[in-house]
Protein backbone atom coordinates (compact mmCIF):
# COMPACT_ATOMS: atom_id res chain seq x y z
CA UNK A 1 0.00 0.00 0.00
CA UNK A 2 1.27 3.46 -0.84
CA UNK A 3 1.21 6.26 1.71
CA UNK A 4 0.17 9.80 0.94
CA UNK A 5 3.83 10.86 1.17
CA UNK A 6 4.82 8.20 -1.40
CA UNK A 7 2.19 9.42 -3.83
CA UNK A 8 3.21 13.04 -3.20
CA UNK A 9 6.82 12.18 -4.06
CA UNK A 10 5.66 10.32 -7.16
CA UNK A 11 3.65 13.34 -8.26
CA UNK A 12 6.61 15.70 -7.71
CA UNK A 13 8.83 13.35 -9.74
CA UNK A 14 6.24 13.24 -12.50
CA UNK A 15 5.99 17.06 -12.62
CA UNK A 16 9.80 17.36 -12.78
CA UNK A 17 10.73 14.48 -15.06
CA UNK A 18 7.88 13.31 -17.25
CA UNK A 19 5.39 16.16 -17.53
CA UNK A 20 7.85 18.46 -19.39
CA UNK A 21 8.46 15.63 -21.89
CA UNK A 22 4.73 15.25 -22.50
CA UNK A 23 4.38 11.81 -20.91
CA UNK A 24 0.94 11.02 -19.49
CA UNK A 25 0.49 10.37 -15.80
CA UNK A 26 -0.98 6.94 -16.62
CA UNK A 27 2.19 5.92 -18.45
CA UNK A 28 4.36 7.32 -15.67
CA UNK A 29 2.43 5.38 -13.02
CA UNK A 30 2.61 2.18 -15.08
CA UNK A 31 6.36 2.64 -15.60
CA UNK A 32 6.84 3.05 -11.82
CA UNK A 33 4.56 0.11 -10.92
CA UNK A 34 1.97 2.29 -9.20
CA UNK A 35 -1.71 1.56 -9.88
CA UNK A 36 -3.12 4.62 -11.65
CA UNK A 37 -6.53 4.31 -9.95
CA UNK A 38 -4.79 4.58 -6.56
CA UNK A 39 -2.90 7.67 -7.69
CA UNK A 40 -6.04 9.21 -9.21
CA UNK A 41 -8.02 8.72 -5.97
CA UNK A 42 -5.21 10.28 -3.92
CA UNK A 43 -4.97 13.18 -6.38
CA UNK A 44 -8.71 13.88 -6.27
CA UNK A 45 -8.77 13.65 -2.46
CA UNK A 46 -5.84 16.00 -1.95
CA UNK A 47 -5.85 18.31 -4.97
CA UNK A 48 -9.55 18.95 -5.54
CA UNK A 49 -9.04 22.65 -4.88
CA UNK A 50 -6.47 23.06 -7.65
CA UNK A 51 -7.85 24.40 -10.90
CA UNK A 52 -5.78 25.13 -13.97
CA UNK A 53 -6.30 28.66 -15.24
CA UNK A 54 -5.05 30.32 -18.38
CA UNK A 55 -4.72 34.10 -18.52
CA UNK A 56 -4.99 35.91 -21.81
CA UNK A 57 -3.60 39.39 -21.35
CA UNK A 58 -2.91 41.59 -18.39
CA UNK A 59 -4.92 44.63 -17.27
CA UNK A 60 -3.29 48.03 -17.54
CA UNK A 61 -1.98 49.69 -14.34
CA UNK A 62 -4.91 52.16 -14.40
CA UNK A 63 -7.43 49.29 -14.51
CA UNK A 64 -5.62 47.56 -11.63
CA UNK A 65 -5.83 50.73 -9.52
CA UNK A 66 -9.53 51.13 -10.28
CA UNK A 67 -10.26 47.53 -9.35
CA UNK A 68 -8.31 47.93 -6.09
CA UNK A 69 -10.27 51.07 -5.22
CA UNK A 70 -13.57 49.31 -6.02
CA UNK A 71 -12.56 46.34 -3.88
CA UNK A 72 -11.71 48.64 -0.95
CA UNK A 73 -15.05 50.45 -1.29
CA UNK A 74 -16.95 47.15 -1.39
CA UNK A 75 -15.03 45.91 1.65
CA UNK A 76 -15.95 49.06 3.59
CA UNK A 77 -19.63 48.64 2.66
CA UNK A 78 -19.59 44.98 3.70
CA UNK A 79 -17.99 45.92 7.02
CA UNK A 80 -20.66 48.57 7.64
CA UNK A 81 -23.47 46.17 6.75
CA UNK A 82 -22.02 43.46 8.99
CA UNK A 83 -21.88 45.86 11.94
CA UNK A 84 -25.43 47.04 11.25
CA UNK A 85 -26.75 43.47 11.06
CA UNK A 86 -24.94 42.53 14.26
CA UNK A 87 -26.45 45.55 16.02
CA UNK A 88 -29.95 44.69 14.84
CA UNK A 89 -29.64 41.05 15.87
CA UNK A 90 -28.28 42.07 19.26
CA UNK A 91 -31.10 44.59 19.77
CA UNK A 92 -33.74 42.01 18.79
CA UNK A 93 -32.24 39.42 21.13
CA UNK A 94 -32.19 41.84 24.06
CA UNK A 95 -35.78 42.91 23.31
CA UNK A 96 -36.95 39.29 23.41
CA UNK A 97 -35.06 38.60 26.64
CA UNK A 98 -36.50 41.72 28.30
CA UNK A 99 -40.04 40.90 27.13
CA UNK A 100 -39.79 37.35 28.50
CA UNK A 101 -38.45 38.61 31.84
CA UNK A 102 -41.18 41.23 32.17
CA UNK A 103 -43.96 38.76 31.41
CA UNK A 104 -42.50 36.02 33.62
CA UNK A 105 -41.59 33.51 30.89
CA UNK A 106 -38.49 31.35 30.93
CA UNK A 107 -36.29 32.63 28.09
CA UNK A 108 -34.89 29.22 27.16
CA UNK A 109 -38.38 27.67 27.06
CA UNK A 110 -39.61 30.48 24.80
CA UNK A 111 -36.64 30.25 22.41
CA UNK A 112 -37.03 26.45 22.14
CA UNK A 113 -40.72 26.79 21.30
CA UNK A 114 -40.05 29.73 18.93
CA UNK A 115 -37.44 27.90 16.87
CA UNK A 116 -39.49 24.68 16.86
CA UNK A 117 -42.36 26.66 15.30
CA UNK A 118 -40.01 28.30 12.76
CA UNK A 119 -38.64 24.90 11.74
CA UNK A 120 -42.14 23.55 11.02
CA UNK A 121 -42.83 26.59 8.84
CA UNK A 122 -44.82 28.91 11.07
CA UNK A 123 -44.09 32.48 9.93
CA UNK A 124 -47.03 34.23 11.64
CA UNK A 125 -44.88 36.30 13.96
CA UNK A 126 -47.93 37.64 15.81
CA UNK A 127 -48.58 34.13 17.06
CA UNK A 128 -44.91 33.63 17.95
CA UNK A 129 -44.87 36.28 20.68
CA UNK A 130 -44.06 35.06 24.22
CA UNK A 131 -47.66 35.63 25.34
CA UNK A 132 -49.25 33.84 22.35
CA UNK A 133 -46.85 30.99 21.60
CA UNK A 134 -48.33 28.63 24.17
CA UNK A 135 -45.89 28.51 27.06
CA UNK A 136 -46.83 29.01 30.67
CA UNK A 137 -45.59 31.96 32.67
CA UNK A 138 -43.10 31.24 35.42
CA UNK A 139 -44.87 31.75 38.75
CA UNK A 140 -42.33 33.18 41.15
Amino acid sequence: MYSSEDLERLFIRYKGESYPKGESIQTFCHRNNVPYNLFEKWYKDTRHKVVEVSVSGRPSPQEEEKSKENAQQKEEIVREVRILVNLRVSAAYHSVVSTCKLQGYLILEYLKKFFAEIVVGNRDYGKLMPSTIGISANKI
